[in-house]
């Protein structure tokens, strides 16, 4: 597999009374075409500082970001798509107007942006709600149409920061099953940044681990369940699925704790 993405030393400090304070330091890392990568560690690891490096928000004090072999650091990209944690969708605007909004940005025509935002309804079961405002969805079709909108301008690369934290359980696992149907489906490589162990594991080829203060990746783990299902609580019953999971929390740095 070709590497799509790649960071070399990435150091990152933030200014405070009498110097300055690491935030991230020396990360080096790689994800690959296809490939789903997940990035793991305690609150105060970096990990959204790290986002904002990856998609060019931030410039890191030194390293650099490569798309497929080309230097991106700083600037934002169009292979790259990202969803957030929150939804951040206008409450004025109807889903349709919603998914079509990076399209519209980009000056793609109106009938050709709407024809590929109404063949991602099927995909994420929302058919029916094309007219409705965000204001009448559930949490959870707002995560939905947040995807939508970024899977519409079809990014090589998706980077998803924390994009499932505020779901209750049953439903965070019915999108992380979607999730991963949906990037296998249509080949995409994914950055996911978690602190949920157990979301890691069960959607990820690969985790680094990260410990906080400053932020560092202490280990890297490839994970192989040994399941070709994609649905998320088959994933778990994996008997590999503990193993991976107390290898991630022995490198935080905790004991682990029994997996039901």
């Amino acid at each position: 597999m070709s590497k799509v993405l790649e960071a070399a030393g990435i150091h990152k400090s933030y200014p405070i009374a009498g110097g300055r304070v690491d935030i991230l330091r020396n990360l080096n890392f790689h994800a690959q075409r296809n490939e789903f990568v997940s990035f793991v560690g305690p609150s105060g690891c970096g990990k959204s500082t790290l986002f904002n490096i990856i998609t060019g928000l931030l410039m890191p004090d030194s390293g650099s970001i490569l798309l497929k072999n080309r230097e991106t650091t700083g600037s934002p990209s169009p292979e790259l798509g990202y969803v957030l944690q929150k939804d951040l969708l206008f409450p004025w605007r109807t889903v349709m107007d919603n998914v079509m909004l990076g399209l519209e940005v980009r000056g793609t025509p109106k009938s050709e942006a709407r024809e590929r935002a109404m063949a991602l309804f099927e995909l994420y079961h929302m058919q029916g709600y094309e007219k409705k405002y965000p204001a009448q969805l559930s949490g959870g079709m707002r995560q939905r149409v947040a995807l939508m909108r970024t899977m519409v301008t079809n990014p090589e690369i998706i980077l998803m920061d924390e994009a499932y934290k505020a779901l209750d359980y049953p439903l965070k696992i019915a999108l992380e099953s979607e999730l991963l149907s949906v990037v296998k489906q249509q080949q995409k490589t994914v950055i996911f940044i978690t602190h949920d162990i157990e979301e890691a594991v069960t959607l990820s080829d690969r985790v680094y681990v990260m410990k906080a203060h400053p932020g560092e990746i202490v280990q890297e783990i490839h994970v192989d369940l040994n399941t070709d299902s994609l649905l998320i609580p088959e994933r778990r019953l994996s008997p590999r699925f503990n193993e991976y999971y107390e290898r991630i929390w022995r490198s935080i740095g905790t004991q682990p704790t029994p997996v039901n």
